[in-house]
């Protein structure tokens, strides 16, 4: 068993590199099934097998369709659930496929609320690394771009100004980067923000409970 870096499992946000003939015709909605599959899959055997059909597929269709904006955001997404359950050195080969994807994907449409989640959650995880953990990622495996703080506010406020479909998760991170840029004030209130919008997902549920841990 491999041991892993805590800190991407947080991440939704970042693997097989060559493709079946028979996804020659995929397209982003083909890629998100499978990845919602995955997430339902009662085992990590399953989970795996599934996230990596849905990577395939998700590179595959990308090739086929290099100016939609959303086949760039599920290759993001694809490598985000895969890298829960790979290996570290494949994790942070994910995490550069995460950041890039959604960066294209900002870029051939800038109102995709989703990217803007994506790449926001990925600089606020990835500015959250400890020192130990950059250099370990450096020393084996080459390192990761640079990531801010200041940047994941950014992305995450366009995230919910595009209106990307989970804003709770979207107010609870963008709180914890405000912490860590000593703004308690914003930071206090968007965890309160987080409290009060709709949630559709059992991961929406567990950031609402860590934004009530937070102002208790």
């Amino acid at each position: 068993m491999n041991k892993r870096f805590p800190w991407f499992e947080a991440l939704l946000v970042c693997c097989a590199l060559v493709a079946a003939p028979a996804f020659l015709h995929a397209d982003w909605t083909q890629v998100r099934a499978l990845v919602q599959q995955g997430e339902k899959a009662a085992d990590e055997k399953k989970q795996e097998e599934l996230f990596r059909k849905a990577y395939a597929m998700a590179q595959t269709s990308v090739a086929a369709n290099p100016k939609v904006s959303n086949e760039y955001f599920w290759l993001a997404a694809s490598a985000g659930r895969l890298a829960l359950i790979a290996s570290n050195s494949e994790r942070i080969t994910l995490s550069k496929v995460i950041k890039e994807s959604a960066e294209k994907a900002i870029a051939l449409d800038s109102r995709n609320g989703s990217a803007y989640m994506v790449l926001g959650a990925w600089h606020y995880y990835v500015a959250d690394l400890s020192w130990i953990q950059k250099n370990a990622a450096k020393a084996l495996y080459g390192g990761l771009p640079p990531a801010s703080y200041q940047e994941a506010v950014t992305y995450l406020t366009k995230a919910l100004q595009n209106g990307a479909e989970n804003p709770a998760e979207i107010y609870y991170i963008r709180g914890c980067a405000y912490e860590e840029l000593d703004q308690d004030a914003a930071a206090l209130a968007d965890f309160r923000q987080c409290l009060q919008v709709a949630t559709g997902s059992p991961r929406d549920r567990k950031m609402q409970q860590k934004a009530r841990e937070k102002l208790d």
